[in-house]
């Protein structure tokens, strides 16, 4: 059974300025019900939008998503709904938008904005549209939200080896390529390859210039107790260290930079 748990973030050694950053609440069948995020960071300057999100089931399947944005600027509140096919895959996500509006006859542009153009009341609309392929496998082949989206990367292809592990991503804005990522795999991790545009001509991927390994190692009950990413020249990119209670449950991860001094720590509290 998954336990609801709290985490506490610092950066770096920093305890005595740490905050709740992230909570989350399961119901009695395991499923994620509410997360809350403040000021949550997956780095020292990468992070997330304060947001409090509620999901919404029927049976195993998830429904719908309701994210609000305490400090929302641009938007107040998501909706997110999902479509399944027969077998229980997700074939559609449907993005909806909660905000106040420029009045019809406006844009952004040559003209100064201010209150007064806005519509008097928010209102909902679709902001994105995603479908999803499968091939006979049931492996996700295709990500494409050919009408709306919230930005020009709105198609991703996925490609996989026999053991089911994607070995090729594709980022495209319809059929322009935007990036290509490429996988291969070490008893131990991974090693990717980004080209930018698809213009790259490289033979050999130790010449490769965008070249990352990503290394794992994981205690006597195959918990990843730690992480590395480094980079072509075998220069540290970051490393995690996690920690694990009896019951395998994460208690604690620190993040450390390229010159591997510590610059986030997260302590994990259940309840």
């Amino acid at each position: 059974m998954k336990s609801d748990f709290k985490i506490y973030q610092f950066f770096g050694n920093d305890s005595i300025n740490s905050h709740i950053s992230k909570i989350v609440k399961y119901n009695a069948k395991g499923q994620l019900v509410f997360e809350k995020l403040s000021d949550y960071k997956t780095s020292k300057y990468n992070g997330f939008s304060d947001v409090s999100t509620t999901n919404f089931y029927k049976d195993t399947l998830l429904i719908k998503t309701l994210k609000a944005y305490p400090r929302g600027i641009v938007k107040d509140s998501v909706r997110i709904e999902f479509i399944y096919n027969e077998q229980k895959q997700l074939i559609g996500k449907t993005y909806f938008d909660f905000k106040k509006r420029l009045k019809k006859d406006l844009e952004f542009g040559d003209c100064l904005i201010d209150s007064t153009d806005y519509q008097p009341e928010p209102t909902w609309e679709v902001y994105s549209k995603i479908k999803f392929t499968y091939n006979k496998q049931g492996q996700k082949i295709e990500y494409y939200a050919p009408e709306y989206h919230w930005d020009s990367q709105n198609r991703y292809l996925y490609f996989y080896d026999n053991k089911d592990r994607i070995i090729k991503e594709s980022s495209l804005n319809h059929d322009e390529i935007v990036w290509l990522k490429y996988y291969s795999y070490v008893e131990n991790g991974y090693d990717y390859i980004l080209d930018w545009d698809g213009k790259f001509e490289i033979e050999t991927i130790a010449d490769w210039p965008y070249k990352y390994e990503v290394r794992f190692k994981n205690d006597s009950r195959g918990n990843k107790i730690e992480e590395t990413a480094s980079k072509k020249d075998g220069s540290q990119d970051y490393r995690i260290v996690r920690t694990f209670d009896n019951s395998n449950r994460i208690t604690s991860e620190k993040r450390y930079d390229s010159n591997d001094n510590i610059e986030l720590t997260k302590i994990y509290i259940y309840e």
